[in-house]
């Protein structure tokens, strides 16, 4: 025993020397240097008491540091930062595919693209062949987001930000083509519909949900909320006008080709909205869209304190004591002492503790680039591809399903294909939710339901346009009171930029009721507005 404590004073004596020393304080010692099963000498424990609370907070916010940052230092006693990883390239294919599939417990589901794509040359059941390229399309649509923001990272905020807004939502985009080429103009419908509502309710719901039952409150940036809210109530307005229209009394073949002309010259005109709202949220108005400090997130996540009768006297005795004082008339040394009380606090507010939080949350913001600019481009070209061959045989088998299952060709695109595609921003945006980063959850849920509501559904309109399908705007009268009441709930509760969990309970129960609604859809209605 004596040598094991002769070889850890000369560890302790040898760390310390290496520490800086701060405003004249005592050195750290370093935790690497003590196992915590050992106490530490008497010595050491004596003169830590000598160090005051401040020299405390000071060896508290050393000890938290990483162990890369505790064994070695500079000259003049400053902290060598973290070795960045290098970028992976395309001579470093492993590695690439290492990176790729490592990021998220989701992309296990990888294993199931091989017997995905052989099933439908095999000729398996439709059912097994929906199911498997449905759970196939889940972890390619995270690896799809992964590359995207790679890319996105070596292109800067502007051009990186365009791509990442234009990419986000190529699981939809691919399953609308494929089938509208099919002709299945209801599948493309039901399932745009269905992607904006589940993101509105269902993700964002579950945001709000999961988030506050860690935190109290969670609050964002309300003029965000606010442009969101606009945005979206601009896509419902698209919507609401061919119904409208259709509801005039006049002859079928006037308001089927009035119909088709009012939504390609909509569909138009929303992509010059979603242009113009991207250079928006980019360029002009950046800080519209910032983050709420942490300082401030943290505050209305604290849950509050129980009090009883005896707190609650004294607080009622404080305030009045206050009041007296605050009464009491102004005089130079009343001045001089609370100019010095605020001095002291600003020194408080500046201390190690307050800089290593600010510290910390840049770093957890901060993305690092692990992906070469050419390696992201191959992995999206990659992912891309194998998307398509999934999804072409996931909308080869939506007949066999409906007629197995017993289900309407509306619950299958509403409920089922909405769910394939969100699946990685569902998980994404619930991870940053818990972690009290509500504008960037915000930012997942209700910024892709704009993206799908202002570009994927207008460039599917145009696409229909040019193939000769009729593709528009006029959604069933059901689906568009549906997207209608979605949007004017999310807007209600998004519009003071606060939430809590009771609602994100409301948006959850609220997605269920309208699957519940869908599912005992008849499946003799054709819900869809085809205008053949």
């Amino acid at each position: 025993m004596p040598n094991i404590f002769n070889r850890l004073r000369k560890q302790e004596s040898l760390a310390s020397s290496q520490v800086p020393i701060v405003d004249g304080e005592s050195p750290d010692v370093s935790p690497i240097s003590r196992p915590m099963s050992l106490p530490a000498p008497m010595n050491q424990r004596q003169s830590s008491r000598n160090w005051g609370p401040r020299a405390f907070t000071y060896a508290n916010n050393m000890s938290r540091r990483s162990t890369s940052h505790r064994r070695s230092t500079l000259e003049g006693g400053q902290v060598p930062e973290l070795t960045k990883m290098q970028p992976a390239g395309l001579r470093e294919p492993w590695l690439v595919f290492r990176r790729s599939i490592m990021n998220s417990w989701i992309n296990i589901l990888l294993l199931v693209i091989p017997v995905g794509i052989a099933s439908h040359p095999a000729h398996f059941p439709d059912v097994a062949i929906f199911v498997l390229n449905f759970f196939a399309i889940i972890p390619l649509a995270k690896i799809l987001g992964y590359a995207t923001e790679q890319m996105s990272l070596h292109l800067g905020d502007v051009l990186g930000g365009l791509i990442n807004a234009t990419l986000g939502n190529v699981v939809e985009l691919l399953v609308g083509i494929l089938a509208l080429v099919k002709g299945e103009v209801e599948i493309v419908q039901t399932s745009l519909a269905g992607s904006i509502i589940a993101n509105l309710l269902l993700v964002a719901g579950s945001c709000f949900f999961f988030g506050g039952l860690k935190n109290n409150e969670q609050v964002f940036n309300e003029h965000a909320a606010q442009s969101y809210g606009s945005l979206l109530a601009m896509a419902i307005l698209s919507t609401l006008l061919p119904a409208a229209y259709n509801s005039l009394n006049a002859k079928d073949a006037d308001l089927k080709s009035g119909t088709l002309t009012l939504s390609h010259v909509t569909a138009i005109f929303l992509l010059i909205i979603y242009i113009a709202y991207l250079f928006f949220q980019l360029r002009t108005h950046v800080n519209l869209f910032s983050a709420i400090p942490l300082q401030d997130r943290k505050a209305a996540a604290l849950k509050p304190k129980k009090v009883d009768a005896d707190e609650e006297k004294n607080v009622d005795s404080a305030q009045a004591a206050e009041t007296a004082v605050a009464t009491t008339a102004a005089t130079p040394e009343n001045t001089a002492s609370a100019a010095t009380s605020h001095d002291q606090i600003d020194v408080i507010e500046e201390s190690p503790t307050n800089n290593e939080n600010k510290t910390t949350e840049d770093e957890d913001d901060e993305e690092e680039i692990e992906l070469t600019l050419w390696a992201s481009v191959v992995l999206l070209l990659i992912t891309v591809g194998i998307i398509g061959v999934c999804a072409e045989f996931l909308v080869s088998s939506i007949d066999g399903l409906t007629t197995s299952w017993n289900l309407s060709r509306s619950f299958v695109g509403i409920i089922i294909l909405a769910i394939v595609g969100n699946a990685s921003e569902h998980y994404s945006a619930i991870s940053v939710a818990v972690k009290n980063k509500m504008d960037l959850a915000l930012g997942v849920a209700v910024g892709s339901s704009i993206q799908i509501a202002l570009f994927v559904t207008p460039v599917l309109c145009i696409i229909g346009w040019i193939i000769d399908q009729p593709m528009s705007l006029y959604f069933s009268p059901f689906t568009t009171v549906v997207l209608f009441v979605t949007v004017l709930l999310v807007n209600y509760i998004i519009g003071d930029g606060r939430t809590n969990w009771l609602e994100g309970l409301v948006l959850i129960i609220s997605y269920t009721i309208i699957g519940v609604a869908y599912f005992l859809y008849p499946k003799d209605m054709d819900t869809s507005t085809s205008l053949n």
